[in-house]
């Protein structure tokens, strides 16, 4: 009994591991919001990680790293090893542009989750 216990656990473990993704296959998807912003790349992007990182959802906050490409910024939360949301934000004459994108193509993010980055744009 005990054994087919354990290979059960091993199923589950295999099926979630199968549906993680990285930030690379997150930005495959199409942009659930692109934004244009009179504020600077690094502004918008240091907003939206406090924004990410003070936003409470069940079991904690939403968190958020912020990563600096080049010219440009990427927000990642929770983190970069497990990213559900990701913000990459590029310069834009003396604006610039945000592009939100969620990890599930099926399902939409939390309200305050893009709530945060609107707000953070204007």
């Amino acid at each position: 009994m005990r054994r087919n216990s354990l290979k059960g656990v091993g199923v589950v473990i295999a099926v979630l591991l199968a549906g993680c993704s990285t930030v690379n296959d997150i930005r495959q998807n199409p942009p659930l919001l692109s934004i244009g912003s009179v504020k600077g790349a690094e502004t918008v992007a240091e907003c939206i990680q406090d924004g990410w990182q003070n936003t409470s959802l069940i079991g904690g906050t939403v968190g958020g790293q912020l990563q600096k490409l080049g010219s440009r910024y990427a927000v990642v939360a929770p983190n970069s090893e497990t990213p559900w949301h990701v913000a990459d934000v590029s310069p834009n004459g003396a604006g610039s542009t945000v592009s939100y994108r969620f990890y599930r193509t099926w399902q939409s993010p939390p309200d305050r989750v893009t709530d945060v980055v609107k707000r953070c744009a204007r």
